[in-house]
């Protein structure tokens, strides 16, 4: 082909790119301006509706929760990344992964900034799974966007001073964190919501009607919202009810035993009469916390225990006039043995299925252990905060004397002077203790009086 018509050809292919590009350019640039016309009219004929706020996290408590927490801890505290992104007097000095939450729950406390998380939503999500197991958080930055998310208590609760919590304090601000996450976060409560939960019988039997004022408070007090009372008057003396029950707001039955029946027929009597799926004792002379049950009720569903109860960590002994503590392992975790008598919670198939309550006139509680776990079921411990055993000498089922009460003061590991239930985060009722002969001093550290 000779050199002159080639160029013509090489021009022709070119002018004819050109044209397709000036063609695409145009179809590109109208269809950019129908696209940005349709937009226009759509936002003008009708508002962009508003999004609506993202749900709280939800987490299932069989897999995030409290079992093996321990309260002894070292003084490191933790951080979910970089330490620089922290604020300079934040005193985190480690950091940890969120996954590694058997360490986090061991260090004094997590703190936490957003730049640790993608979005508000993961970090809720984060800092109520974490609560839930144990885990002490603190906002080093309050980002008011959590608020909606962590739900109000627990939202100030994790922003609270966290500075000077010694191991006590620190105990109990893991058990108010978790006890917020399970019950306002945990798919089995969501379930449960508009106060729905398993109702429960509180089985209360005492043949002493001086303490039945005493013995109504505790339940009175109680913040689980399904209970009913039932009242085994245990032989003769009782005056009439109706003002002791009149205020009490939960339903009760009021039911009557001969005083040689043995105590543990007078349970089962108390057992059968009951209309809740679960049971629990409470003695007519201890002293119980406003949460004690719900503790009970959310221990045995994150722990699938047949039998749940709580530590006598807690104990105030009468004759030496002493408030003393025994850790003695602590509690959330399985055991055989070694629960609390009047804290005892079972379902009723399952005190069905190992026979009920025996007939005996005491160790009632070490009988109804042994036959649940005879009968292929496991116990659970939870935390002891909420109940205080209390040794007066009067009338209890085991022998009270000065050497006993000497080699329990020899077990503790914390002993304070006078009675003092607010070592058990116990809240003050208003009412001195019917078994205690001496009045109890002032609280001179508390500045409050040494009643309940």
């Amino acid at each position: 082909m000779s050199p002159g018509p080639h160029r013509f050809i090489v021009a022709a292919q070119r002018e004819a790119r050109l044209a397709r590009w000036r063609f695409r350019s145009m179809v590109r640039g109208r269809w950019r301006r129908i696209r940005s016309a349709l937009a226009n009219a759509s936002a003008s004929s009708s508002p962009a509706p508003n999004p609506s706020p993202p749900s709280p996290p939800v987490f299932d408590l069989q897999a995030y929760n409290p079992i093996g927490w321990r309260r002894d801890h070292t003084a490191d505290v933790a951080a979910l990344g970089a330490l620089q992104k922290l604020p300079p007097t934040s005193p985190a000095n480690r950091v940890l992964r969120y996954r590694d939450l058997h360490k986090l729950r061991r260090v004094h406390h997590l703190e936490d900034v957003a730049a640790f998380h993608t979005d508000v939503f993961a970090r809720a999500n984060r800092l109520i799974r974490a609560a839930a197991a144990g885990v002490v958080v603190h906002l080093a930055d309050v980002d008011e966007r959590l608020r909606p998310l962590l739900g109000e208590r627990l939202f100030n609760v994790m922003k609270a001073n966290i500075a000077g919590l010694d191991t006590d304090a620190r105990e109990q601000r893991s058990i108010e964190l978790r006890r917020t996450a399970l019950r306002e976060h945990s798919s089995w409560c969501r379930a449960h919501s508009d106060n729905q939960p398993p109702p429960v019988s509180i089985l209360l039997a005492t043949r002493r009607p001086s303490f039945l004022p005493w013995a109504l408070a505790n339940v009175a007090k109680q913040t689980y919202p399904r209970l009913e009372l039932i009242l085994a008057l245990h032989g003769d003396g009782f005056p009439d009810l109706s003002p002791h029950l009149a205020n009490l707001p939960q339903p009760a039955k009021v039911l009557r035993a001969e005083a040689a029946e043995p105590l543990g027929a007078v349970l089962e009597l108390a057992a059968q009469a009951a209309s809740g799926t679960l049971l629990t004792k409470m003695d007519d002379d201890d002293a119980y916390g406003a949460e004690h049950i719900w503790d009970l009720v959310l221990a045995r569903q994150y722990s699938s225990a047949q039998l749940v109860g709580k530590w006598l960590e807690f104990i105030h002994l009468g004759t030496a006039d002493r408030t003393m503590r025994w850790f003695n392992g602590g509690g959330e975790r399985y055991y055989a043995s070694a629960l609390a008598g009047g804290t005892l919670l079972i379902a009723c198939d399952d005190l069905r299925h190992c026979g009920g309550w025996r007939r005996i006139p005491s160790g009632v509680d070490t009988a109804l252990a042994e036959d649940v776990l005879r009968a292929g079921g496991c116990a659970y411990r939870a935390h002891a905060t909420g109940f205080m055993l209390i040794r007066h000498g009067r009338t209890h089922t085991w022998q009270d004397d000065d050497a006993t009460e000497t080699a329990l003061l020899a077990r503790a590991n914390r002993t304070w002077p006078g009675f003092q239930p607010q070592r058990a985060s116990i809240e003050p009722n208003g009412l001195p203790h019917p078994g205690l002969a001496r009045t109890p001093p002032d609280n001179e550290a508390d500045g409050t009086r040494a009643q309940v």
